[in-house]
């Protein structure tokens, strides 16, 4: 039952004299005297004096208010939160796991750089393209990555594409990644069946084109049936297909990004798989991409 004191305050809770331990009286004299008094720390602060069952229930009691996928369907379209076996959590936090340190020598973390190449073959196997980074550590620092890397690309061809174009169905990040990448964003509207308008999508490509970003399925929750179709129109005027993974867990093992048409995409593997949500995401954003691009 929620303790009805769990809404007030831990100083509305506070009552003078009371501890959480009681420590035994210190016989050992004061060096007060010998300090100088500009290296003295000041007054002691005033704060709650409670018992500890007060603070762990107040605490305890307000956690049941906060939302979380232990408590509730966590309904947020492309960042909604999938559940994860608790036992997963376990085999993240393995000391073998979480108590590494970038800067061990390789000799010593030869399990764990093995363990990553083979999650990074077996990612590129489902996404369908050949080249994996598992560097960004985040779906939007994922989306950026592959932006600059594309950015990269044509810039290497020497060709001065502005624009990444994407659909309004698209994951949020998707137009703050390509600003930040310096590219000039055109969003799209969605059909009434909610879908890419290939008819309004035409208009908008040229030589400047650079990227069209489409998360699929989208937002709406809808695969969309004419990606392949998109996919040919961005690249017969040279530009690149961006697939976001953000739903990818909906086609996991069905449908291969690389496949349909896509060039590049990012993995949240956090929802697609059980990468540990943190505080409600980011957990890691791998990127797979084309040979032409890695």
């Amino acid at each position: 039952m929620r303790n009805r004191l769990a809404t007030q305050l831990l100083f509305e809770l506070s009552q003078a004299g009371r501890r959480g331990m009681i420590y035994p009286q210190c016989d050992v004299p004061t060096v007060d005297d010998l300090i100088p008094s500009h290296l003295l720390g000041a007054p002691p602060i005033e704060l709650p004096e409670l018992a500890e069952p007060d603070v762990v229930r107040h605490y305890v009691n307000l956690s049941t208010l906060n939302m979380s996928v232990d408590t509730h369907y966590y309904p947020l379209g492309s960042c909604t939160m999938k559940y994860n076996p608790k036992r997963h959590e376990r085999w993240a936090a393995f000391a073998g796991i979480g108590d590494l340190h970038p800067y061990q020598p390789e000799g010593d973390i030869q399990g764990m750089l093995k363990a990553l190449y083979e999650l990074q073959e077996m990612l590129a196997e489902i996404a369908g393209l050949p080249a994996v980074s598992l560097q960004p550590a985040a779906g939007a620092q994922g989306e950026l990555t592959a932006l600059l890397a594309a950015a990269a690309y044509f810039r290497d061809k020497g060709e001065e594409r502005t624009k990444v174009i994407f659909p309004s169905s698209a994951h949020g990040t998707n137009p703050a990644s390509a600003a930040v990448a310096g590219f000039d964003c055109v969003q799209l509207k969605v059909s009434t069946d909610g879908f890419v308008d290939v008819d309004e999508l035409a208009q908008h490509l040229d030589d400047k084109t650079a990227v069209f970003m489409i998360t699929n399925p989208n937002t709406l929750g809808l695969f969309e049936p004419q990606i392949a179709t998109i996919a040919s129109m961005i690249h017969d005027v040279g530009g690149l297909v961006y697939i976001d993974g953000a739903n990818m867990n909906a086609i996991l093992g069905l449908a291969r990004p690389g496949d349909f048409g896509g060039d590049m995409m990012h993995y949240n593997v956090h929802k697609t798989f059980t990468g540990p949500h943190g505080a409600g995401g980011p957990g890691a954003g791998p990127i797979a991409v084309r040979d032409f691009l890695a």
